[in-house]
């Protein structure tokens, strides 16, 4: 109850928007002068702060890494808020659409996951005192070892963030509905007989990709997390509303939304255990992908990694983890609840694209990952949200979007400055002169980055590249995440051994990636071959679990072959370095304050 009355004013105003906007629902419903103002002010807020806090910048540390001093439960939230994209925040309801309560199975994951990395990756990187994750890699194995495992760290940034843009942006352009004419490009253009709003888009790709450009460039790493902190909370504060103003307006609760949910035809039944390869629906499955993707991705992935250097130590860094697995849950819990108020709310209220959700014309594939149960929340904001609240909303999606550029181009400029400027030019650099570097190395970044998501959307008018690329960002990080394993627990594998099973362990992430595309070509064109004779699939929740294993399992065959490591190499073991038989490693470290 008290609830509902501090949501009162705000529940009075969206029963007037909503009124008035049924009446003529449908594409025109956006945002209004207010809205954008909203939005223009939050924008520019964000700009005000990354200036303000460039006038405190003095070298390297400072920009990439905050001074390593930043507090734990801001940084907890940035790592959640970095990993989290625009279309998560938006897709997750649809998938209550999909699989009911199935899809919250995940979260058993979580504790497993921060074990790990409380007990294993933090005391190892915090005990290390780098920069750039990779660092590691030359002191373990080789430099061509590090520049390998930073080559595939920038490749899957500059691929995940393009296309997370790409779709954020395409989600926003259906939110806002700008109709802009005065742009580059024009709304409407027909492709396969589809409509684009090339000009929409232009504009939030150019807009997002710049403004984070700008106050990345200036504020660094600590710019980054304190724009992380405060889009989480404007995101979460839309999820609560949602959830308040779905319960007011139909004067229902959990119990009901629940009870509706089991008479809304899901179309993905999920089991708890299958043997087939191909079933993408199962609990044990869903366990494998989101365990081995979390402690890949935050063992090895430089986004994840340089947080952890941005505190003062290894308590706070752990502090930090727990923090951002708490907000995954408390995000992840009220956007499933969202999902559930919207299959209720889908059922009594009018929402364009709503018939697709009841349609049964659609093949079994298409009725599963239908676009139309993504898109209920984002036409739901649109259409229901309030004047204001709809554009601060509206604004902390575009801060979600410029999140991730700005985290990937902060992360890859540290790889460039860390692993490739600094280690490759050698000798003593002027602070001044290295920030100066490292600023023009973030700018160059982001604009790379604005490039390929432009280049992508209009590759993607009449294909499904999109999608292809969507399924990239998996083969890479398993063999990732697997050669720092070989060289913290494995002193026996030499460098040798793992560059080759980084190969072959990405060979097979690709197969297993693309498994679907790769049978149906060989069953098309080669229907006499022994393998194929239609197409088939791999579940994409086993494909980071079998190139990690098999990047372990040949790392250690190849090690018998190409012989030990020298013992100055194979020291270099996470028993060694988090008890401290390793001295001084502060000075073994590229990354000395200058």
């Amino acid at each position: 109850m008290q609830l509902m009355n501090l949501f009162q004013p705000l529940l009075a105003a969206a029963q007037d928007t909503s009124e008035a906007s049924l009446d003529a629902i449908g594409p025109t419903q956006g945002l209004n002068n207010i809205d954008l103002t909203v939005v223009a002010i939050y924008l520019m807020a964000m700009l005000c702060m990354g200036f303000y806090i460039a006038l405190r910048q003095k070298s390297t540390d400072d920009f990439f890494l905050g001074g390593r001093n930043l507090p734990s439960w801001a940084v907890g939230i940035s790592l959640f808020a970095s990993m989290l994209s625009t279309i998560s925040y938006l897709s997750m309801p649809g998938e209550m659409f999909r699989s009911n309560t199935g899809y919250m199975l995940r979260f058993i994951s979580i504790p497993f996951v921060v074990t790990i990395v409380c007990l294993v990756w933090i005391p190892f990187f915090t005990r290390m005192k780098f920069t750039s994750a990779y660092e590691y890699l030359e002191k373990r194995f080789s430099y061509p070892v590090r520049a390998m495992g930073a080559f595939l760290c920038i490749m899957m940034l500059l691929g995940w963030m393009s296309v997370v843009v790409l779709t954020a942006s395409t989600a926003l352009a259906e939110i806002a509905q700008l109709d802009i004419s005065w742009f580059f490009g024009k709304n409407g253009t027909i492709h396969n007989g589809h409509a684009y709003p090339d000009a929409d888009m232009h504009f939030i790709i150019l807009a997002v990709g710049f403004l984070s450009i700008i106050y990345t460039t200036m504020g660094g790493m600590k710019a980054v997390v304190w724009t992380d902190v405060i889009q989480f909370f404007v995101l979460m504060a839309g999820a609560v509303f949602t959830i308040a103003f779905i319960s007011w307006k139909t004067g229902t609760g959990p119990m009901d939304w629940f009870a509706a949910t089991k008479t809304y035809p899901h179309r993905e039944t999920v089991e708890w255990y299958s043997t087939d390869l191909q079933n993408r629906s199962t609990a044990m499955f869903l366990l494998i992908g989101a365990f081995f993707w979390s402690i890949c991705a935050y063992g090895s992935n430089q986004v994840a990694v340089q947080r952890y250097f941005s505190v003062k130590n290894k308590r706070e860094a752990q502090k930090s983890f727990m923090i951002s697995a708490g907000v995954d849950l408390c995000l992840g819990f009220f956007l499933c609840c969202v999902g559930f108020a919207l299959v209720y709310f889908v059922q009594h209220h009018d929402l364009p694209g709503k018939e697709a959700l009841f349609s049964n014309v659609f093949s079994e594939t298409q009725s599963v990952r239908h676009p139309a149960q993504g898109a209920v929340f984002p036409t739901f904001i649109r259409v229901y949200l309030p004047t204001g609240l709809r554009g601060l909303v509206v604004a902390a999606l575009f801060a979600a979007s410029m999140s991730s550029i700005d985290s990937g181009a902060n992360s890859i400029s540290t790889i460039f400055t860390i692993d490739a400027f600094r280690r490759l030019r050698g000798g003593k650099i002027d602070a001044k002169a290295e920030l100066r570097v490292a600023r023009m190395l973030t700018a160059s970044m982001g604009f790379v980055i604005v490039s390929l998501t432009l280049v992508l959307y209009h590759l993607s008018h009449g294909t499904n590249i999109i999608d292809l690329m969507a399924k990239g960002f998996n083969w890479i990080l398993g063999p990732l995440g697997a050669l720092f394993v070989l060289g913290l627990f494995f002193p026996f594998v030499s460098s040798k051994a793992a560059f080759i099973s980084v190969i072959i362990g990405e060979f097979v992430g690709l197969s297993t990636s693309y498994y679907s595309e790769i049978s149906n070509w060989l069953s098309t064109n080669y229907p006499a071959n022994p393998f194929f004779d239609d197409q088939q699939y791999f579940s994409t929740h086993l494909v980071i679990g079998t190139s990690w294993l098999t990047t372990i399992v040949f790392g250690i065959l190849f090690s018998f072959l190409f012989g030990k490591p020298s013992e100055e190499k194979s020291r270099w073991t996470w028993k060694n370095i988090t008890s401290g038989k390793i001295e001084d490693l502060e000075n073994n470290s590229d990354s000395q304050t200058l």
